[in-house]
């Protein structure tokens, strides 16, 4: 069993690796990074045969598809801005493809692929990390059993940076983007733009994060469940985050500086030189002193909430997913929650135990059974709970 993690040398492609590489059924794991030197210190670190570490560039669709072919699976964890030509790789290479997320709008260019992967006879899930992925497994874990859904709600909560921090725990341009960009609900039937960071509310999620604040953010979980659940009547879709990983000191700040433009992407002449601001904002913030993150205890909690009706009566299905960090690997329970869900559907892929073919979504490609058994095997719990309301 082959399989390639483009973006290996990166957060979520090394710890997506060494999911993989306890699996002695992966034969062949291939880290695939334009920083070789990053990639092979990854592969090293795995400690085992059949790693090993390549020079990739996304953009060089010949030089794709080359290393792609072959393989049983493709994890794609690079930036998303680079799926769509992924996704083209992998068809010409003929192999099944796996990705993080496409924030909305590219999930929903990449849904337009789905009769090519079909015809190919190929499977494309999109979005199968925590959030997207788990979240959208978590609802169809209930709104599969409901004869209609009224509403999907989702919540993501992190132990808080006491240290206020400015590192990130992942793609730092994901979160300007984030930050930036009006975030996508599906509201009275139908979607719509909204502020970004807009509708703050308190939710409570378990301790150690307790009750804290979140808000919108734009996401792809809103990009696929409304089609998913749409013969089921669904009149209400949202995500919601608490503040990035960050603390809400630390978000205000970088949120200050993108309201003054640093994270803009459009260039400015700067002593005549064009520049892109948030190239420059990023690379200071490389170089910040960064505060020890003394209260950050790498504690993940997503909830996702689904209303509707089985049977002739309003009921209410609560999924909670939750994960401390994994001693062993030394990661945090939320990088633990993304990288896990894509090794795991890449090798039943690579086994030939997914039948399905095209692009989908998560609510639609994964088992949910299956899926969070093999998650509580690395350390993670899920707890499902249906109840009607009170009667009176």
């Amino acid at each position: 069993m082959r399989i390639v993690v483009l973006g290996g040398a990166g957060i979520i492609g090394r710890a997506i690796a060494r999911d993989l590489a306890d699996d002695r059924e992966v034969k062949e794991i291939v880290l695939a990074d334009l920083d070789l030197d990053g990639a092979r210190k990854v592969a090293e670190g795995l400690g085992r045969t059949g790693a090993t570490a390549v020079k990739a560039d996304v953009t060089d669709h010949a030089g794709l598809v080359a290393l792609l072919r072959g393989a049983g699976a493709v994890i794609n964890s690079v930036q998303y801005y680079f799926n769509l030509p992924v996704m083209r790789a992998c068809l010409e290479a003929k192999t099944h493809y796996i990705d993080l997320g496409g924030l909305f709008h590219t999930t929903r260019k990449q849904l337009e692929l789905h009769n090519d992967f079909r015809k190919a006879g190929l499977l494309a899930v999109l979005g199968l990390g925590s959030c997207p992925g788990i979240a959208n497994v978590q609802a169809r874990a209930v709104a599969d059993t409901f004869d209609g859904v009224e509403s999907v709600r989702i919540y993501n909560g992190a132990t808080p940076d006491m240290g206020d921090s400015l590192a990130w725990a992942y793609s730092i341009q994901t979160i300007f983007d984030e930050i930036t960009q009006p975030p996508v609900v599906f509201r009275d039937g139908r979607f719509q733009e909204t502020a970004p960071l807009g509708e703050e509310e308190l939710f409570r999620f378990q301790d150690p994060i307790g009750v804290s604040k979140v808000h919108l953010s734009l996401h792809s979980e809103v990009a696929t469940l409304p089609l998913t659940y749409g013969p089921k009547g669904i009149k209400e879709c949202f995500f919601k985050i608490s503040f990035f990983g960050y603390s809400e000191k630390a978000l205000r700040q970088l949120q200050f500086l993108a309201q003054i433009g640093m994270a803009a992407t459009e260039p400015v002449e700067v002593r005549g030189a064009k520049v892109r601001p948030r190239d420059i904002l990023v690379e200071v913030l490389k170089r910040a002193p960064q505060t020890e993150r003394t209260g950050s205890l790498g504690f993940k909690d997503i909830v996702t909430e689904v209303r509707g009706s089985r049977a002739g009566k309003a009921v209410t299905g609560r999924v909670e997913t939750t994960c401390w960090p994994h001693k062993t690997w030394g990661i945090s329970g939320g990088t633990l929650l993304v990288a896990s869900p894509p090794a795991i559907v890449a090798r039943g892929l690579a086994r030939g135990q997914v039948k399905q073919t095209g692009v989908l979504p998560p609510e639609q490609a994964v088992d949910a059974t299956a899926f969070f058994r093999e998650l509580e095997a690395r350390g993670a719990r899920t707890t499902i709970a249906v109840a009607e309301p009170f009667p009176g």
